[in-house]
């Protein structure tokens, strides 16, 4: 089974995608180091910025975590 690149997709989406291929998916989150225990404003959207193949048909990917001012999500206007 071939490993699916997910990099750069929108977290969700990754763990969708690993899933369908039959993988079981751990996440780790973070932010960029200048807002780190800072309480940010808008809306957080997570993209994947790495991944890795574990054994047993697991993968983990990390995250970050950014903060969107403005427009709209989720059905809603920020």
């Amino acid at each position: 089974m071939e490993f699916p690149n997910v990099l750069a997709f929108e977290a969700e989406t990754a763990v969708k995608i690993l899933r369908e291929a039959g993988y079981e998916c751990s996440i780790v989150v973070t932010e960029p180091p200048k807002f780190k225990d800072r309480p940010q404003e808008g809306c957080p959207c997570e993209y994947v910025v790495r991944q890795r193949k574990l054994d047993n048909n697991k993968a983990e990917i990390t995250v970050v975590r950014r903060y969107r001012k403005g427009g709209v999500h989720n059905g809603t206007q920020n």
